[in-house]
């Protein structure tokens, strides 16, 4: 049994993937992860099955595109243009390479990104389709599983029709590359209604998320399941660098600072706002570089200018973490039960700083737009310092570090392919 998981993102997307990968594989299944070039070491390294598909993650976020998606802010209009044309520039090599990629599966895992692709390769070959997520996508009347920040809680009833809203852009994201694609392969353009139904109701769903975190909503369907994270650590040999040891032996557990993948038109204006909040708090910092190339002329010793460490290895160790809220940096760093507060970009970052300050782990969050020096140093200062937010974030990570994700996803998936291939087909796709 071939199962074929598409890892089509950024890091965030494709290391839960590589935990997933290695779990199917210790049970048993023949396993390759689908990726761009980027990721080809990282899941080569975890002994899975590299399939490329022909995209540059890193050139695509730093492009044009890429930058306007990103400084979108919590312009959804915006971001959904941006991201729209960011597709499109990858769409027709990612169809094509995820067609060669599957010809042998069984099963097809996709993600949000590569969601229409797969559904199509699914229907035209009678295979499998699950969809893997990594924030709310259902539309639920509970306010804990949705994604719209804007509907206030007295007015749940709301919260369902903003998911289906939220659902039709990302339908009309996708759609162009989505409909180019299954028309290559002789199927009939895919309309709201039918996408609404193959993700709400056709086609199983296994979020990758703490119900600690993300609480599987009481309205969804029975095909909805919430497993738990799947976490993918660094080898046991990893060793930091001789510098980065002595920073951290030389003075107090620091605050680590760091946007991930998201990149900034002014990295060097952006690293040196991040050293006067650390200055302002009175704090030792870590600052990651990532995608941004941050850069700075004068490091003061209290400050680190990091390239890489893995988030297992190093948020235990941090005073606080202060990140852009993508969901694979929440989840490390809830799991390290360490205070955590967002800085927002854009997508579901805004939905993961809601729900760390709502769990009392972290203050509230900020959106990336709106930051100045004293707003980060205000954030640094309420993380590190409230003794009741430490507390909280130790205990849920302990309770986190408890759980088994990988452990249920794999028995779920194990159901889901005796069930065999039936609903994939399914003709209300294609109305």
């Amino acid at each position: 049994m071939h199962i074929l998981l598409i890892g089509f993102g950024s890091r965030g997307d494709v290391q839960p993937l590589l935990a997933l990968g290695c779990g199917l594989q210790d049970a048993g299944y023949r396993v390759s992860i689908a990726s761009s070039l980027n990721f080809r070491a990282l899941i080569e390294d975890a002994g899975l099955t590299f399939a490329p598909i022909r995209t540059d993650m890193q050139a695509l976020m730093t492009g044009e595109h890429g930058q306007q998606w990103i400084e979108s802010g919590n312009n959804y209009l915006k971001q959904a243009q941006s991201m729209r044309r960011m597709i499109a520039e990858a769409g027709e090599a990612v169809g094509q390479d995820l067609l060669n990629a599957a010809h042998d599966a069984d099963v097809l895992v996709s993600g949000l990104s590569s969601f229409g692709v797969a559904d199509a390769i699914a229907q035209k070959f009678n295979k499998q389709h699950v969809t893997v997520l990594l924030a709310p996508m259902n539309p639920t009347r509970f306010h804990a599983a949705t994604m719209q920040p804007s509907i206030p809680r007295k007015n749940i009833a709301l919260n369902r029709f903003a998911g289906y809203v939220g659902q039709y852009f990302t339908h009309w994201i996708f759609k162009p590359v989505t409909d180019q694609f299954r028309a290559s392969l002789g199927l009939e353009s895919l309309r709201f209604g039918g996408f609404a139904r193959a993700y709400n109701q056709r086609v199983p769903v296994l979020y990758g998320l703490s119900p600690l975190v993300m609480p599987r909503a009481e309205d969804w369907g029975a095909h909805i399941h919430v497993t738990g994270y799947w976490f993918y650590d660094a080898p046991n040999d990893w060793q930091p660098s001789d510098d980065l040891s002595r920073f951290l032996q030389a003075g107090e557990p620091p605050v680590y600072i760091g946007f991930g993948s998201m990149s900034a038109t002014d990295p060097e204006g952006t690293a040196h706002m991040m050293l006067e909040a650390l200055q302002q708090s009175g704090q030792r910092g870590i600052i990651h570089s990532g995608w941004a190339n941050f850069t700075a002329d004068q490091l003061p010793d209290t400050v680190y200018l990091l390239d890489y460490a893995p988030h297992d290895w190093l948020f235990p160790q941090m005073a606080a973490v202060i990140h852009h809220g993508g969901a694979g940096t929440t989840a490390a760093a809830l799991r390290a039960g360490v205070p955590n507060s967002v800085v927002a970009h854009m997508a579901d970052q805004p939905y993961w700083g809601r729900r760390v300050h709502e769990l009392g782990v972290g203050a509230p969050y900020v959106q990336r737009t709106k930051l100045n020096p004293q707003r980060l140093a205000t954030m640094i200062r309420e993380t590190v310092s409230d003794a009741g937010m430490r507390e909280r974030a130790a205990s849920l990570g302990q309770q986190i570090r408890q759980e088994n994700g990988v452990e249920r996803a794999v028995d779920i998936l194990g159901t889901i392919v005796k069930s065999g291939p039936v609903a994939a087909s399914r003709p209300e796709s294609t109305r």
